[in-house]
């Protein structure tokens, strides 16, 4: 048995080592899970970038709970106050871009919004539902339609993460979940295109965060290096079969969690293991949402020709990848010469004081998350 203990909890920068890698798996199907062109194979690596939701929504689960205060008076209000803060910090930066991407769009490139929700639908419902996150596929970016199912896993959380809470009920609600009983789970597709599919994966961040201790006792087990090296060879495994369908039954969304959480520990082990914090990682991670929400205008709106212009993959990925960081980039530049940051913290403090919370996790603060 290995004496010295380690800690596989994900910190903060852990999180955004993992949001690197969905934000670049993310582009890699956008570009390629369509375009036979490239050959079979590309198509294949494109699937296997498909991935990068699970990631946002393993991570989102996880990182709700790791922040969630340990120690409340009103647990009602703790939920209320804590879906507050998530909220408020989701529509602030999504606004700040959807107001620019839609009149540059529109006034720039002619991408009107008739074009984009449809002649025939009202364009003044389509745009309010496409500001609240809400208008999935149909919205004025397609990538776009996340928003509504992390915006409708967000206000399942509560109940999933007291579920999560109950030994024997949190393993018979993970193996309900992803069971996926279509008869019940399709339910939840009311609510957002892709919450039934998405909704264990979530759970499942939910479920690792608040047994991480009995979790880091059976690690510890063995020798981090024995750790690192089968989470490596097991996300590589469940990575290639999520692309390469060779298993009957077990490919595509099915993978995907158990592809995630091995992805998950494989980084964090790696950390521990290495002592690096991989700052160039980290740098990306940060920048994801923002790469996220403006990317798609990039290779798929208005410069398509010029991205798919370098001809060769690699290239191609190269392409999208500077240029849409290089646009994150210049949209922190902005926000932060009008104070927008400072605004964000002054709103998030408020509803922080109204509803008397605070984090007890400083590695892993909701507010930064």
């Amino acid at each position: 048995m290995h004496t010295s203990k380690t800690d596989y909890r994900i910190t903060l920068d852990e999180t955004w080592i993992i949001k690197a890698i969905a934000i670049m798996a993310m582009l890699v199907h956008h570009l390629f899970f369509d375009q036979p062109s490239f050959g079979a194979i590309m198509v294949n690596i494109g699937m296997i970038g498909k991935i990068c939701v699970t990631l946002f929504v393993f991570l989102s689960g996880y990182g709700m709970t790791a922040s969630f205060p340990k120690v409340q008076q009103n647990i009602a209000k703790t939920h209320i106050f804590i879906l507050c803060k998530r909220y408020t910090k989701f529509f602030l930066n999504y606004w700040f871009i959807f107001f620019i991407a839609v009149s540059v769009g529109v006034f720039c490139f002619g991408r009107s919004l008739e074009v984009a929700y449809g002649e025939n639908s009202n364009i003044v419902k389509s745009f309010m539902s496409d500001m609240l996150g809400q208008q999935s596929f149909c919205s004025y970016n397609i990538t776009w339609w996340f928003n509504a199912v992390i915006l409708g896993l967000w206000l399942l959380f509560p109940f999933l993460y007291q579920t999560m809470k109950r030994r024997v009920v949190c393993i018979c609600m993970l193996v309900f979940l992803f069971a996926n009983p279509n008869d019940i789970l399709l339910l939840l597709n009311y609510i957002a295109p892709g919450l039934s599919t998405y909704i264990f994966p979530f759970t499942l961040g939910i479920f690792i965060a608040l047994h991480i201790a009995r979790i880091n006792r059976i690690l510890n087990i063995v020798h981090p290096y024995i750790v690192l090296c089968v989470s490596l060879v097991a996300a590589t495994v469940l990575l290639f079969l999520r692309g390469f369908p060779v298993l009957s039954g077990f490919t595509g969304f099915a993978v995907e969690p158990f592809a995630t959480v091995f992805v998950a520990l494989a980084v964090v082990s790696l950390c521990r293991v290495t002592g690096r914090r991989f700052v160039a990682m980290q740098y990306v991670g940060k920048h994801s949402m923002n790469m996220y929400l403006t990317h798609t205008f990039i290779y798929g709106y208005f410069f398509h020709n010029f991205i798919y212009g370098f001809k060769y993959p690699i290239l191609i990925f190269l392409a999208l990848f500077a240029t849409s960081l290089l646009l994150s980039v210049c949209i922190e530049f902005v926000k932060k010469r009008i104070g927008f940051h400072k605004l964000q913290g002054k709103v998030v403090g408020i509803i922080n004081k109204v509803g008397g919370i605070q984090c007890t996790n400083k590695q892993y603060d909701v507010r930064k998350v």
